[in-house]
């Protein structure tokens, strides 16, 4: 077989070399790989068990061109945080010191014409696991419980159809199956499903016990078991309960890498409301924040006690003031939300991470670094919590690297997250990087993020900007646009800028475009992103003191609230050295209350801190 028409396996991944994409077995989730990491791995791949030096895999991923080990070596530890190997841990790629790699893993060669397209993208775009939930068998010895095993099957397949990312077999396609004894994988195969949730009822003494398996469609592995007990009296009353542990053990599978043993609420219409409400979280436009919002508060009136929700409604209000740039009354509403849930249930540590988040906003940042740290202790391999850290305070005080790092991290946690994937290719950007950054971005939109979004807009303008396409990159950030920045000239404004880029005799006329834009806009209205984009531009075109008026403006109008935004990640990027090298710049770092932190974690990239005064090369 040619290589173009196969797709590799080995362990829990599949290599498109066809559509050069590394996937997951289950659900065929895409993992983004930058070109040369792809190639490598497909070379790794082709020659399993062999021992290939590091002269020869130079030669074969870089043909022609001359480049250091250390590309290499970069390579292969991008490779080795994607496919999950930990430290000391060789699953896939087994360095031999001083000759060079071996790939160990079993590889398993499929014709790629044999397999279903839909595996790899459903024709909606997004990327979905599908299950199929047969009714549970009766073990009980009392034919008349019969009916219970298709209850609580039909309520299975009722709640689990809610969760947003997961195809679920009808009824009647998997009800035809109940009595026939055939193996898991026959039944995948004739359901087209990636993986089955079978289970029974029996009597254990005067009890009764629940057992649910979920089973891969593909290979007849377990999963994951779980076992559920209850009086021999009450199954009918604890079905509500069963029925939200098991999908929260589906999902806590797929999503967190475990099982949960204990229902996060014993209400499930309260559970329903909350998986409504993660499945518009999974797409955060302003509006389904906002319903998402009402969908977690009505959770919580059914169940007050229901602490994953309080804390859901805690983040999806700081990610709503997160977008308006930290200057709204929910920020207040979200810390008292977190704060309950922790009161509920202390090992909530995502809560902490929620706290950290709005300390940042007040720039707080010790304090925030402090609710980080004491979430990752909690949770230490938590992919949220790390997003967090990375992109609320390593981005904002310019610990760029280790923002990445953590990114990369939380990603490799996490690969099936489009937001995870979207902040991953965002940081290479504000990192300098753009080879292949686009990837990370389409990833992010294939995978369910909506195009609509302002930061999927100014990932590709910024993407556009870099490669010279200065009339996409202004089409793009066009369509972030309020009303009011429309009216106000902002559609000329961004139009002009992107003009002086290509044709820098007209940076007088973009100057003087960008100010009529911003002294047009009435201080409700030059929300801190734009203010940002303002600052940025100003100071690519040359007018550094104007740059330094918006940001005064920005500030002076959310000061009163005592918030100072979020969004201060500009501040590290190249294009802005001469903002970092003016006389004000020290000024705003004192007004942001940058330095308490830096003087106890260490100051951004590239600088020096004197007491009082950063140097930045």
């Amino acid at each position: 077989m040619a290589p173009e028409r196969v797709i590799y396996e080995f362990g829990d991944f599949r290599l498109d070399a066809a559509q050069r994409l590394l996937l997951l077995k289950s659900g065929a989730h895409m993992l983004p790989l930058t070109s040369r990491a792809f190639d490598t791995l497909l070379y790794l791949v082709q020659h399993p068990g062999q021992l290939l030096n590091k002269a020869t895999l130079l030669k074969a991923i870089w043909p022609h061109v001359v480049v250091e080990e250390n590309s290499l070596n970069q390579n292969i530890s991008l490779l080795r945080r994607v496919l999950g190997e930990r430290p000391g841990e060789y699953r896939y790629i087994v360095t031999v010191p001083g000759r060079g790699y071996r790939f160990v893993a079993e590889v398993r060669a499929v014709d790629q014409s044999t397999e279903s397209a839909s595996r790899v993208l459903p024709a909606d775009g997004q990327m979905r696991i599908s299950i199929a939930i047969l009714p549970f068998a009766n073990l009980t010895g009392d034919p008349a419980r019969g009916y219970l095993g298709e209850a609580m099957a039909e309520e299975l397949i009722n709640t689990s159809a809610r969760v947003r990312w997961l195809d679920v077999a009808s009824r009647t396609s998997t009800f035809a199956f109940k009595d026939r004894q055939l193996d898991v994988r026959q039944i995948a195969r004739e359901l087209e499903v990636d993986a089955v949730l079978e289970g029974s009822i029996r009597r254990a003494g005067d009890r009764i016990r629940v057992t649910a398996q979920f089973v891969d469609g593909r290979t007849g592995r377990h999963l994951w078991s779980e076992s559920y007990d209850c009086s021999g009296e009450d199954l009918s009353g604890m079905q509500d309960e069963l029925t939200v542990a098991i999908v929260d053990a589906i999902v806590g599978h797929f999503t967190m890498g475990s099982t949960r043993r204990m229902a996060p609420t014993r209400h499930l219409d309260a559970y329903h409301l909350y998986l409504q409400a993660m499945a518009l979280r999974a797409q955060p436009t302003e509006g389904n924040l906002d319903a998402a919002i009402q969908l977690l508060e009505r959770a919580v009136t059914r169940d007050p006690e229901f602490a994953r929700a309080w804390y859901a409604v805690a983040e999806t209000r700081a990610y709503r003031v997160i977008n308006d740039g930290c200057s709204s009354k929910l920020l207040h509403e979200a810390e008292r939300d977190a704060r309950h849930a922790l009161e509920l249930d202390p090992s909530v540590s995502r809560a902490h991470g929620v706290l950290g988040l709005i300390d940042a906003c007040y720039g707080r940042w010790v304090d925030a670094e402090g609710r980080l740290r004491k979430a990752l202790a909690m949770t230490a391999n938590n992919p949220d919590t790390l997003a967090f850290h990375a992109v609320y305070i390593a981005r904002q005080v310019g610990h760029e690297r280790q923002a990445l790092t953590e990114i990369e991290h939380a990603y490799a946690l996490a690969p099936a997250s489009p937001a995870l994937a979207l902040q991953l290719g965002t940081q290479r950007l504000l990192n300098g990087e753009s080879a292949d950054v686009d990837k990370w971005i389409d990833i992010a939109v294939a995978n369910g993020y909506p195009t609509s979004l302002a930061a999927v807009h100014e990932a590709r303008a910024r993407i556009a900007t870099n490669q010279g396409h200065f009339s996409e990159a202004a089409r793009q950030l066009a369509e972030t646009l309020s009303p009011a920045s429309r009216e106000a000239g902002g559609f000329d404004a961004v139009q002009a800028f992107y003009r002086a880029q290509s044709d820098r005799s007209r940076c007088e006329r973009a100057i003087m475009a960008l100010q009529a834009w911003q002294e047009n806009l009435r201080p409700q209205d030059l929300d801190l992103p734009t203010a940002q984009r303002l600052m940025v531009w100003f100071t690519t075109l040359g007018a550094v003191e104007a740059a330094y008026e918006v940001a005064q403006r920005a500030l002076d109008h959310m000061t009163p609230s005592g918030v100072i935004g979020g969004g201060w990640g500009i501040l590290w990027l190249e294009e802005m050295r001469p903002f970092r090298d003016s006389s004000h710049f020290q000024p705003l770092l004192a007004r942001l209350g940058l330095f308490g932190y830096w003087r106890q974690y260490g100051p951004p990239d590239n600088c020096v801190l004197r007491g009082e005064l950063l140097r930045c090369f």
